[in-house]
């Protein structure tokens, strides 16, 4: 007998229609799988063999073919043993299942039958939420992500004898309905989560341009000497950043989603805050970027509504930060390989932290640099000019004095911070409603120009701070973008010279 069972497979973070064809028929027993698997789908066989025999129902004895549809898309993955499993059975009349073509399976399975998680439930959710008349089956353990999706039918089983179970005793009955972020939308920030500005001694201009870095999610470096400071101002980052949209949850969500590895047994949950992601600088260019064999998403992409910092950036191979290149202008990331091309989101804040020289002391006012003028000049130029132009705000950390060691004053705390930061994405939110702008450091020139408003006196001032600066068309924008941020904390509509003074100041190191 012929059945065809409903499923999805990966590929990117795109949710695939995926057909399993079983055809179970008198003649040589016999297991034939076709349709490009790969080892994980290809050994699924004992997998669903093993799982059907422990809830005491027999498939063997047939001639049995299964094809993947459609056959030139290679399927990758355990998502599949579950479909495969209720086509086996259905197929040899073990069970029968009303309304077949409504359902889609999606889960993988243990030798005793119980059902584990899967990568990507969130991709294959939201593909078939459009189609309110269909009902996804899947592991408990993927539920909450699934729960995400508003309206979506499903149904979650804890194994295959209790998926059979449900079946079988009638779909309708045990349909759940997603009611989506409403479930799950608490308090998107915990004090204790990151460190508080207000425990940050001194440094009151580094604070001022991450607020101003935070308020247009433009790209920032803090250049100083080791233990100034930079690495700490950074981690307090995420607690003046505004909450993450109920779009920009799931967009995040189901990017981690498809990221998960097969050691994450654990019950997934939504990422409801920011990410902030702090990869070393020995990673490689795939484990920044993405692909692999599997074409997972890298750290560029976990980042996206979020900041990506990259601490000790000269330490990195240079390649590999070229790459961020792409994506600090676009906001995606497309990486080709033979098997096709898979294009990330990846909108991140990138931050980063470095030393001004190998020794770290060319800007310490207290210890003398022992580094040569040339292996200086070597140190600075493994960020290249390219890369530093895409940074907005560049700034230099200094040292902070012991005598303000044993104060007692408590500075501005992260929370008040966080209200100047979220008025002025307000402010850039009602100016770019119906564009594709979220913020202003994703801008485009032409619409750069319209938002600030220069009078003749302040864009002639502009042209000639760029001229003595030499900075290029691209850093003359950015200069503009920062002053427009600038102009959005103290509620102006239009941008002033003092706004974009203050713009300039961040643009003080160079290579």
């Amino acid at each position: 007998m012929f059945r065809r069972i409903r499923s999805y497979c990966l590929f990117g973070i795109k949710a695939v229609p995926v057909s399993v064809e079983v055809d179970a028929s008198q003649g040589l027993p016999g297991f034939t799988l076709v349709g490009l698997p790969d080892n994980a789908v290809r050994e699924s066989r004992e997998r669903v063999i093993s799982a059907i025999r422990s809830i005491d129902k027999v498939v063997t004895g047939f001639r049995t073919t299964v094809n993947l549809s459609p056959a030139d898309l290679r399927k990758e993955g355990s998502a599949l043993d579950l479909p495969l499993a209720i086509g086996l059975l259905v197929a040899t009349n073990e069970i029968e299942v009303p309304d077949l073509d409504s359902l889609v399976f999606v889960g993988e399975l243990s030798l005793d039958g119980l059902l584990k998680p899967v990568r990507g439930v969130l991709s294959m959710a939201m593909s078939l939420s459009e189609k309110s008349r269909n009902v996804l089956v899947i592991p408990r353990a993927n539920e909450q992500e699934a729960s995400l999706v508003e309206g979506l039918r499903y149904m979650c089983a804890d194994s295959l004898g209790e998926c059979v179970g449900m079946l079988e005793s009638g779909v309708l009955r045990c349909v759940k309905v997603a009611e989506g972020l409403k479930s799950c939308r608490q308090s998107a920030l915990r004090v204790a989560d990151v460190p508080d500005f207000k425990n940050v001694v001194g440094m009151e201009c580094v604070k001022r341009a991450l607020e101003v870095a935070a308020a247009g999610a433009h790209n920032f470096l803090l250049v100083g000497s080791p233990g100034a400071g930079k690495t700490l101002c950074a981690k307090c980052l995420p607690g003046i950043l505004p909450e993450m949209t109920d779009v920009e949850i799931l967009e995040t969500t189901r990017i981690h989603s498809c990221a998960r590895t097969a050691g994450d047994s654990d019950a997934f949950k939504p990422v409801m805050v920011r990410p902030f992601r702090t990869p070393h600088h020995s990673a490689s260019m795939v484990s920044l970027v993405g692909g692999g064999t599997r074409l997972k998403p890298g750290e560029a992409s976990l980042a996206h509504n979020g900041v990506l910092f990259l601490d000790e950036l000269p330490e990195f191979n240079r390649s590999v930060l070229e790459a961020l290149r792409e994506p600090m202008e676009e906001g995606a990331i497309s990486v080709s390989r033979a098997s096709g091309t898979v294009t990330w989101p990846a909108r991140f804040m990138m931050g980063a932290a470095m030393n001004p020289c190998p020794c770290g002391y060319a800007m310490d006012p207290k210890r003398a640099c022992t580094c040569l003028p040339e292996a200086r000049k070597r140190y600075q130029e493994k960020i290249s000019g390219p890369l530093l132009d895409r940074i907005d705000i560049q700034v230099s950390v200094p040292p902070v004095d012991s005598s303000q060691f044993a104060s007692r004053s408590l500075a501005e705390s992260s929370a008040e911070i966080r209200k100047r930061v979220c008025m002025a994405r307000d402010i850039q939110r009602k100016r770019f409603a119906g564009s594709r702008f979220k913020t202003n450091a994703e801008m485009s020139s032409d619409f750069t120009k319209e938002c600030c408003r220069l009078s003749r006196e302040t864009e002639k001032f502009a042209v000639n701070a760029a001229d003595r600066m030499g900075l290029s068309a691209r850093g003359y924008y950015r200069l503009l973008k920062v002053g427009r941020t600038i102009a959005d904390l103290r509620k102006s509509d239009s941008v002033e010279i003092a706004d974009l003074s203050e713009a300039l100041r961040y643009r003080a190191f160079r290579s």
